[in-house]
């Protein structure tokens, strides 16, 4: 696990291979991002985010599905997976 200070949106897309980058922003961990064995991103956990019509549980999570060598994150949240993404 690397962790990173910083702001919203500098998670990398390709990570170290088996690895997880977690976010601090201002000292509160609000994202955590997965990659699998090629470094490639495939999850995200977003903790605290701007949520201006009061519509989103937290922590939720989102998968990533690579096309043609691009990324794209699942707009939909999903239930955290604290099994296979701890």
């Amino acid at each position: 696990v690397t962790v990173k200070h910083g702001r919203r949106g500098e998670l990398p897309k390709i990570g170290k291979p088996n690895s997880r980058i977690d976010l601090y922003v201002n000292g509160t961990r609000v994202q955590s991002r997965w990659f699998d064995h090629e470094g490639k991103v495939i999850r995200n956990r977003d903790y605290n985010h701007q949520d201006a019509h009061r519509n989103h549980v937290f922590p939720h999570d989102h998968d990533w599905e690579w096309r043609n060598g691009n990324p794209k994150r699942g707009k939909e949240g999903l239930k955290p997976d604290y099994i296979n993404y701890y």
